[in-house]
């Protein structure tokens, strides 16, 4: 899954590229236009004043009205307000501010591209919107004349509604050929997707999604706030994964939902073989596109082997796939993740001046580096060269990377201080693109989406043995929050509270198989992973509290034993436990009377021998 960030970078009249927004627009939002305004586009739901530019979304943004091409740009505003005081200000899709009339409510949906819509009632499939400020309810103003671009419209109709549009932060989730999951050292159903360990070789495509499942996944992940898949390409040509491409798009317009391809080059020798394909595929509306331009990205391709034919890589790579889409008339962002390199501060300027930008795949503490969080060392790297150089910068998060299928794809990258850190250093970093790695890859154990076993061939293959009865999707409870947080701009996790209304929402996850354990008869006559003297016996868990609220606890038990406790404060909260022991895992949070706020019991416990050395996380959410 990505978020992408869209800042400027190499403007006319903007000099600091790398960090600076241009000022916020904003953008008459209506079904029909009123007198004197035009449409932005079919599907934009958005109307401008005669003379204005529009910049139409090209994602899940609010168009906004511009003097003139480049004058503005799509981004959160620190203090929105109603053109008209006497109505009310709510945040709606994406953090997006609208206006309603006073006695209206507002709400807002995942499908179409408008901040809000004011009802007098909230229905399925709408979302009741927040409301951060109350109106004076006096008669609404017929009309503000436009004097600059920080003015704004108004209009007596209530379904006339005006926006600040979102930051340019959209939030992707990668996914694997057709959300496919690929027997390779090195694929993930999630965007750039493929282990870090081992770039070079490929296995055998396993599977395919269908059509209900491929609209599922995007149902899914537009709910969280996810923009976009980034569909990691292996096979191009078998029908497993042409027809899962065919089943994304067919459903991701429904949705207001995007998608870009990340070629795996574990599995291509040249651009050649898949430039056909791109060609076609760009030229959709749900295909996602920066500052206009197509979204295109790898995993691997940055050694000497990937010159195809010319003097240097960059130069391979710009001849043979940045040209001959231009010349096409698809000029594209390019913005690969060469993991197969190292991170350098000359990344853009001697080594890849033609990349657009450049994604860090490397999410965890490699299996040789110890007992040690993860690091932010080579996405500084990265992100300092991107901006010095006017380029992006594209970060990555994820809980964890296991891999168990066979003897050159068996270890694990830690997952322990991973996640739960993760989620602050994107915050303070504020990379321009963030993408979760991954949405369903279950032959690295990171995916944070839906698992279906027919893209795994059978619930009996390695992959899946690791993986089918360990539901991720309990993620789900505390990255709505992450996202939302992400996209309105926040440098810390203080603000992340609960998304469902509730005093505490949260998730917890653990290994279920002690680290000292004995799976010396694994099922697939395999060791235990490399890394594994790196697994901690603990329970972690992130509770969001919501604002204001005082007096909860959290509590963990572990086979019938309390392992600790902790009080909690509003917003962001860390609990963990270590030195755990086998049995049921449960964890609940009271209130200081007892009363039972959220809980969750792990399906599986904890055990100290198994017939499989699987060290994947079961991840609970609270309810």
């Amino acid at each position: 899954m990505v978020l992408a960030r869209n800042l400027p970078r190499s403007f006319p009249g903007y000099v600091d590229h790398s960090y600076a927004v241009r000022s916020p627009g904003w953008s008459v939002q209506a079904a029909t236009c009123p007198a004197n305004t035009t449409t932005c586009g079919a599907g934009s739901g958005a109307c401008c004043p005669t003379g204005m530019y529009c910049a139409t979304p090209a994602n899940s943004e609010v168009a906004a009205c511009c003097t003139s091409p480049g004058a503005c740009r799509s981004v959160i505003e620190a203090a929105p307000k109603c053109a008209d005081s006497s109505w009310n200000l709510w945040d709606g899709l994406d953090g997006n501010a609208f206006c309603c009339e006073v006695g209206m409510l507002g709400a807002y949906d995942h499908i179409s591209h408008r901040a809000g819509t004011c009802v007098s009632s909230v229905v399925s499939p709408t979302t009741s919107a927040v409301l951060k400020s109350t109106g004076t309810g006096s008669t609404a103003t017929s009309a503000v004349s436009i004097t600059s671009h920080t003015s704004a419209v108004s209009s007596a109709s209530a379904t006339s509604i005006y926006s600040v549009p979102s930051s340019t932060k959209s939030y992707f989730s990668t996914t694997s050929t057709s959300i496919a999951v690929v027997d390779t050292v090195g694929t993930s159903a999630s965007s750039v997707v493929a282990s870090a360990a081992s770039p070079a070789k490929t296995g055998k495509p396993l599977g395919g999604v269908s059509d209900t499942q491929a609209e599922q996944d995007i149902k899914d992940a537009a709910a969280l706030g996810v923009d976009a898949f980034a569909v990691n390409l292996q096979d191009i040509t078998s029908s497993w994964a042409t027809n899962a491409i065919t089943y994304l798009f067919k459903h991701a317009d429904s949705y207001n939902f995007k998608l870009f391809f990340s070629f795996d080059m574990t599995a291509f020798d040249s651009p050649d073989e898949f430039i056909t394909l791109l060609k076609s595929y760009v030229k959709n509306d749900a295909y996602y596109t920066y500052d206009g331009l197509p979204f295109v990205s790898t995993f691997n391709g940055g050694t000497s082997a990937f010159t195809f034919g010319q003097s240097s890589t960059s130069l391979g790579w710009k001849v043979k796939l940045q040209d001959v889409m231009a010349s096409a008339g698809h000029p594209i962002y390019f913005i690969p993740s060469f993991q197969d390199v190292s991170a350098s501060t000359n990344f853009f300027t001697t080594e890849y001046p033609y990349l657009n930008g450049t994604f860090n795949w490397d999410s965890w503490p490699k299996t040789t580096d110890g007992d040690i969080p993860v690091s932010t060392t080579t996405d500084l790297i990265y992100q300092t060269a991107a901006h010095s150089s006017s380029k992006t910068f594209m970060m990555g998060i994820s809980p964890l990377q296991f891999k168990h299928i066979d003897q050159t794809q068996n270890w694990y990258r830690r997952g322990e201080q991973n996640l739960e850190l993760r989620f602050g250093q994107v915050l303070a970093l504020q990379p321009d693109f963030l993408e979760f790695q991954t949405w369903n890859d279950a032959g690295e154990g990171h995916y944070m989406g839906n698992v279906w076993w027919e893209t795994l061939v059978s619930n009996t293959s390695a992959m899946a043995l690791s993986s089918l009865t360990y539901d991720h999707t309990g993620y789900w409870q505390i990255l709505g929050s992450f996202i939302k947080e992400w996209k309105a701009g926040a440098t810390t996790t203080a603000n992340m509270y609960p998304t469902n209304g509730a005093k505490a929402q949260g998730t917890f996850w653990h290994h279920t198989l002690l680290k000292n354990a004995d799976c010396s008869s694994d099922s697939l006559g395999l060791p235990k992973p490399n890394g594994w003297q790196h697994v901690e016996d603990k329970v972690t868990a992130v509770v969001l509290v919501a604002s204001g609220e005082t007096g909860l606890q959290a509590s963990i038990e572990v086979g019938g034993t309390v392992m600790g406790t902790q009080k909690l404060s509003a917003g962001y909260n860390v609990v963990s436990v270590g030195n755990i022991t086998t049995g049921a895992v449960s964890m609940k949070v009271v209130e200081a009377s007892g009363s039972v706020v959220v809980q969750g019991t792990g399906s599986l416990k904890v055990v100290d021998s198994a017939g499989l050395c699987n060290y994947n996380f079961q991840v609970v959410g609270l309810a």
